[in-house]
């Protein structure tokens, strides 16, 4: 068995904040990707990807561009596994300023689920040992040039405490981060999630305190 513990961060930028960035280019040509695999490599990390495309042509178009055009900082496609008129899988090396940052780190790796849409911001999940993922969190920022990015951790304990949940609870809380309660500033209230439930506003705000109660006690053990 090791002697260490791995954990998984999920990085997500929501649409408004992910088309601040330059890898947001990226779907002019192809408006969602997801990544199936991803292995590290001497120039980084090589990808499997499955990508939409705009149009019928905009994989041969994105392949054209060459070598010193700014999207081949983005994503360098070596090879096209499969292809038709809507979609294609493709292995590539991603060098944008998060990927490039993230090869830089010992021990951390991209993992799934990890995707973009156009239409809705990019999410990466990266597995690695507790300190890597720190650093890389801290550093990612800094590549960045935001604070919008939202980091979720993830770990054993953490995913059992989030199944231990009551379900009515568990959808109350979910309930809330989709209305925006959890947004600063709030985009709804107590009140609100209560007629969107039919429940008492007394119910939503027992089941939230118990349910951050929860979440932020496991989450806080993983530290």
């Amino acid at each position: 068995m090791s002697d260490y513990n791995l954990r998984t961060i999920g990085l997500s930028l929501k649409q408004q904040d992910w088309a601040r960035t330059p890898g947001y280019q990226l779907t002019e040509y192809f408006p969602n990707g997801r990544f199936i695999g991803t292995v590290p490599g001497p120039k980084g990390f090589t990808h499997l990807l499955e990508i939409t495309k705009e149009h019928p042509g905009s994989l041969d178009e994105f392949t054209q561009l060459g070598p010193e055009h700014p999207m081949s900082r983005i994503l360098t496609i070596q090879e096209v596994y499969s292809e038709n008129t809507q979609s294609a899988v493709v292995k590539g090396v991603m060098s944008g300023p998060f990927f490039a940052q993230l090869s830089k780190i010992p021990k951390v790796w991209p993992t799934n689920p990890s995707n973009w849409d156009r239409n809705r911001g990019i999410i990466i999940t990266v597995m690695g040992e507790q300190s890597s993922l720190r650093e890389m969190a801290r550093k990612t920022r800094e590549v960045m040039a935001t604070n919008k990015i939202l980091f979720t951790l993830s770990s054993p304990k953490t995913e059992f405490f989030v199944e231990e949940i009551p379900d009515r609870r568990k959808e109350t809380v979910k309930t809330a981060i989709s209305m925006g309660y959890y947004e600063y500033p709030r985009r709804c209230t107590q009140r609100d999630i209560a007629d969107r439930l039919d429940l008492k506003q007394a119910t939503v705000s027992e089941h939230l305190q118990r349910g951050e109660m929860s979440i932020m006690t496991s989450w806080s053990d993983t530290i």
